[in-house]
């Protein structure tokens, strides 16, 4: 068996990195508030590859059946190591997909895993040195080891779990089941994804109605967590503006031809240009009018893209400042600055200051999450 795997934290930044250094081309994770329809009307709803569910685990019957992953072509791996439910959950959504780019290490182990049981392909996925590895790297770090009493009670345990459509079938990914456990099947012309979010309605309000009933309904709303898995907006984006940079460009040589006066702001290989972009030709034969709006359309467009890149950009830069410092050991920093509060007399009204920064941000998370339920 593989060894010890750490926990990681729930997040789009950590989920994303991940992926990329298994070597996964082309998704990124998007952390869903809402539960509502209009919030997966925000996603491209052609490219959720998976969603990633996070609760509250409790021991608990479930009589769901399960079916067999191999007769249903399904990629199923059974936990069978600590604390790699998170990673297991995002690998058993990406091996189901047939239009993703697995990168070599994990198409060489879908290709290596396809004829084993799932309790086989588990325990591949805990000797999995890469997967390990990447897992492993959101370790936090700290000077201390600390051990922990073995009388000490536990706190909540958390688990996660993947859901996937599969030969127009919706199905929940349970490392900790024996198989897959169908939930349902997707008419003709309607998104999967909306199937999922039904049943992961059904499990929110099945849960809080128990926790109502133990008197427990101030904790609810941080007990879930639920992510997309989806294209990588950048790169999709950066895509999209390099085709519109080109059909510009050809557009402008076309109008310059006929003796336009043009400013000819795109310096692109037109060697390189997608083969369905139409050709120089094609719009000389155009109107002149008509070839001005495809110039004035591709402008439009590329400030819309410059948007979205930069956002996305933004957000990416987010992520690895966030992830640096979950890899950062800031124990030494914490102690210094405590000693320097001290000093000044000044590290009781700092630590209410924190507890109250802390509150705040729990109410918010609260806030954000409260239409979900």
């Amino acid at each position: 068996m593989g060894d010890e795997w750490c926990t990681i934290e729930s997040d789009p930044g950590v989920f994303t990195q991940l992926c990329e250094e298994i070597g996964v081309k082309g998704v990124q994770f998007e952390e869903i508030y809402s539960l509502g329809p209009e919030a997966f009307m925000q996603l491209d709803m052609e490219k959720i590859y998976g969603l990633v569910f996070l609760f509250k685990w409790e021991k608990q019957t479930d009589d769901r059946p399960t079916v067999d992953a191999a007769d249903h072509g399904i990629f199923f791996a059974q936990q069978v190591i600590q604390n790699a439910c998170a990673t297991q959950a995002i690998m058993s959504c990406l091996m189901n997909s047939e239009k993703l780019d697995l990168g070599p290490h994990l198409k060489e182990f879908k290709e290596f895993t396809s004829f084993l049981d799932p309790q086989m392909k588990g325990l591949a996925v805990s000797n999995s040195e890469p997967v390990r590895k990447a897992h492993n790297s959101f370790r936090q770090q700290s000077s201390f080891e600390i051990t922990h009493d073995k009388e000490e009670k536990g706190g909540d345990a958390f688990h996660f779990i993947g859901y996937i459509c599969r030969n127009n079938m919706v199905y929940e990914l349970d490392g900790l089941k024996q198989g897959p456990v169908w939930i349902a099947d997707v008419p003709e012309g309607t998104c999967w994804a909306d199937k999922a979010r039904e049943e992961v309605q059904r499990r929110i309000e099945a849960y809080t109605a128990k926790a109502a009933s133990a008197g427990k309904e101030e904790s609810v709303e941080l007990r879930f967590n639920l992510m997309a898995i989806i294209g990588n907006r950048l790169q999709e984006a950066e895509q999209k503006a390099e085709r519109q940079r080109y059909l510009r460009q050809r557009a402008n040589i076309s109008l310059v031809s006929r003796g336009e006066d043009v400013e000819l702001l795109d310096e692109v290989d037109d060697d390189d240009a997608p083969t369905d972009i139409p050709s120089f030709e094609e719009l000389s034969a155009r109107e002149v009018s008509e070839v001005k709006s495809v110039v004035a359309g591709c402008t439009g467009t590329l400030k819309e893209l410059s948007v979205i890149i930069e956002a996305e950009q933004k957000k990416r830069k987010k992520w690895m400042d966030e992830n640096s410092l979950r890899r950062a050991d800031l124990v030494p920093l914490a102690l210094c600055a405590m000693r320097h509060l001290a000093r000044k007399g000044q590290l009781m009204a700092a630590l209410e200051k924190g507890k109250e920064v802390h509150l705040k941000r729990v109410e918010e998370k609260k806030a954000a999450t409260a239409t979900a339920h």
